[in-house]
């Protein structure tokens, strides 16, 4: 049995308490392109499978007019077990966008099965794609993967960034996940991988708090940012990243800030350490602004998600 999304609480209890093989389960997809007609950016492709809702396009920025704004919505309670999610979003030549999950992206409890997230960015010459989600929440008990890939052409420019959480804070499900498995990986077409990153955690086999950097931090709220933007090149981002990062840190001594450039002038890949999700989110969104303003000329605008 499938099911997308219900407002009847029977089918929740026995998609959380039945048998793994009866469970609710998502194969949901999203298959985005952009592109510019009429000197805007329009969604010119637009596929979508239950349980992921996606809206026309909206233009917030009266700075920026033609950029275009979308946000990817989950009207279900999150992520079961079983789930398998895949997100395909793809900017053209001189197309703007910026696309956003409309709340946190919450993984619940999975008694013996697991469950993955796909996720593919792709930007051609002359295009800009932001790609800023909420945060992700991994409850006690969650089994969980997440793979992104992200190909850039040398003339696109890209801004990308995540938070996992350590879990529901407020309820004291602190590290208290089976597994969280990240995967990330920027390449530039025809070209050898500019970023790559993969871990894997299990609290119980061993906890991340025995690391040093992690050990500062009781709840360790990891914030993940990259700007691969090939026309200026890595190092003046770099050097306007690494102020805002001074700025940050010199503000919030509560959390830590890391810039390192990456290879061939591709861009920056910045990692922020806390111990609050909202104040690492508040650092990452601060230093992207940083980054659109130093790209484009103008910031990050703050758009309503209710």
């Amino acid at each position: 049995m499938i099911v997308y999304w219900t407002t009847s609480r029977r089918v929740w209890e026995l998609s959380l308490h039945e048998d793994s093989r009866q469970h609710a389960t998502s194969q949901g997809s999203v298959d985005l392109g952009f592109a510019v007609r009429s000197g805007w950016t329009r969604l010119v492709k637009r596929r979508v499978r239950p349980p992921f809702v996606v809206q026309r396009c909206l233009y917030l920025d009266s700075r920026q007019e033609d950029m275009a704004y979308v946000f990817l919505a989950n009207p279900t309670a999150g992520i079961f077990q079983g789930d398998h999610q895949r997100i395909s979003i793809a900017a053209g030549p001189g197309a703007k966008a910026h696309v956003t999950t409309q709340s946190a992206t919450k993984v619940h409890t999975m008694p013996e099965g697991s469950a993955s997230q796909e996720i593919e960015l792709t930007v051609e010459d002359r295009g800009y794609l932001e790609y800023l989600p909420e945060p992700l929440i991994p409850f006690k008990g969650s089994r969980f993967s997440q793979s992104t890939t992200i190909t850039v052409a040398p003339m696109g420019t890209l801004l990308y960034g995540d938070v996992i959480t350590p879990g529901r804070i407020a309820r004291g499900e602190i590290l208290a996940y089976e597994s969280l498995e990240i995967r990330l990986m920027a390449i530039s077409p025809g070209g050898p991988p500019i970023y790559r990153e993969a871990y894997r955690l299990e609290p119980k086999r061993r906890s991340p708090l025995t690391a040093t950097i992690f050990g500062r931090f009781d709840t360790p709220v990891l914030g993940s940012f990259l700007a691969v933007a090939g026309p200026v090149g890595s190092q003046s981002v770099a050097d306007e990243l690494l102020a805002a990062a001074a700025c940050e840190t010199e503000r919030s001594p509560e959390i830590e800030v890391g810039v390192s450039r990456l290879p061939q002038g591709s861009g920056v890949g910045v990692k922020i350490l806390g111990s609050e999700t909202q104040r690492v989110k508040s650092a990452l969104m601060c230093l992207a602004s940083r980054a659109r303003t130093f790209l484009t000329g103008y910031p990050l605008p703050s758009p309503r998600k209710y």
